[in-house]
């Protein structure tokens, strides 16, 4: 018992360590295990072995006998911003590893168990070398894991799944706006919290060849000490009449998932997921005017005589509210200074990611597979006059964001 407090230890400072720097879905990653990946980031109704149940816990009774699958993402974020209207800097957190580890085992006809851990979201910049006189040099670092226990039960045509979810998060936030008197966090000291919630799952097998399932991902409460309230702090917010100071609330949001996969002839398998991330009712995100987020996801896959190969495409819209200089936002945030930290700090604005993968078995107990993800290159402006006291219009902040991603994964079935 005390060597799996050490590994689950372990695990989690490696995830929360990691400057993380990307926001494939806002700041949740699509999918974990390599073949859901490269197929788009579905996998509600589409079994790919034990690291499902982060898709959706009820295809663990799709499963055979027991498993253990580990996995690798190399994540590779192209973030630039201006700073205050000058050249173009890049951050510096451009490459994160992520592990995700799961284990699955039959107990009955009816009825499988598994458990799993993952790094599922985190975001951040480092503009730590960008210019003082044209740039707030800034720093910000978000970090999120999941410990995933899972039932599930199955029939010949139905399946439903339970997972209760421990979730482990660090937010770091850090930057000298040009005036050491109000830098914040200069030690850039991380806050940490655990959160707890729970998904449920299930699928119904219409024919032999065609599933249909769903699952609902429980809003997670999470807070980070003083990070958000002196961050917004420094820039004046809760000074200016009207306006209050940022909640020190994080929360990570309810997910409803939807999706089939159907088996066509001459092996090939397609799939498709819809899912709908509800960041304006998380605490947090929506005091930054960020609105609920749709997500469409498509996958096809040809299996031959011990391999596969797999093509995706995840398409989402950009969850992040723009606000007019001078106006509130909602929660009664100036939504120049919120413009600033959403672009500048936590820009989550990648929209279509093309995937690519394939797996082979190296024998009949292990399988390695891979995949690619590219997300090309999305821009957002957006006026931040307000939180430098100017009247609109005269000032502004650029961001940039692309990324590629590689993941490879082993899998030992015994």
């Amino acid at each position: 018992m005390k060597m799996n407090r050490v590994v689950v230890s372990m695990f989690a400072a490696g995830i929360l360590a990691a400057p993380l720097a990307h926001a494939t879905n806002g700041d949740t990653m699509m999918a974990v295990g390599s073949e859901n990946t490269a197929l788009g980031g579905t996998g509600v109704a589409h079994y790919v072995g034990a690291e499902s149940m982060f898709a959706n816990p009820a295809m663990l009774g799709k499963s055979r006998g027991r498993e253990v699958t580990g996995g690798l993402v190399i994540f590779r974020p192209s973030v630039t911003n201006d700073g205050m209207g000058g050249a173009a800097a890049s951050s510096a957190a451009n490459t994160s590893y992520i592990p995700d580890v799961s284990f699955s085992s039959r107990i009955s006809d009816n009825l499988t168990y598994g458990v799993a851990m993952a790094g599922i979201a985190g975001m951040g910049v480092d503009y730590t070398g960008a210019p003082a006189n044209t740039h707030v040099i800034g720093k910000t670092a978000l970090s999120i894991l999941k410990i995933v226990p899972t039932l599930a039960y199955n029939t010949d045509s139905f399946g439903l799944g339970f997972s209760p979810v421990l979730q482990y998060g660090s937010l770091a936030i850090s930057y000298n706006n040009g005036n050491p008197a109000t830098g914040v966090n200069p030690a850039q000291n991380a806050s940490t919290n655990t959160g707890y919630g729970f998904t449920l799952g299930g699928y119904y097998n219409t024919t032999p060849e065609l599933t249909l399932a769903a699952a609902y991902n429980s809003k997670i409460k999470m807070s980070y000490g003083a990070q958000l309230s002196a961050a917004g702090t420094g820039f004046g917010q809760g000074t200016t009449p009207g306006t209050s100071v940022f909640a020190d609330n994080l929360d990570q949001p309810a997910e409803y998932k939807a999706g089939f996969s159907y088996a066509a002839a001459n092996h090939f398998t397609v799939t498709a997921d819809y899912r709908l991330i509800q960041w304006a009712s998380a605490g947090g995100y929506k005091e930054f005017g960020w609105k609920d987020q749709s997500v469409v996801a498509l996958g096809g896959k040809y299996s031959g005589e011990g391999y596969w190969i797999g093509v995706g495409y995840n398409n989402s819209n950009n969850p992040i509210g723009v606000f007019a200089n001078g106006a509130l936002t909602p929660a009664g945030n100036n939504g120049g200074i919120v413009n600033m930290f959403n672009n500048l700090m936590f820009p989550g604005i990648i929209k279509s990611s093309y995937t690519l993968g394939g797996g082979y078995a190296l024998n009949k107990e292990f399988e390695l597979a891979g995949s690619v993800v590219y997300s090309p290159k999305v821009t957002s402006r957006v006026d931040i006059s307000d939180a430098f006291g100017m009247i609109p219009g005269r000032r502004f902040n650029t961001t940039t964001h692309s990324q590629q991603s590689y993941s490879v994964s082993l899998r030992y079935k015994f």
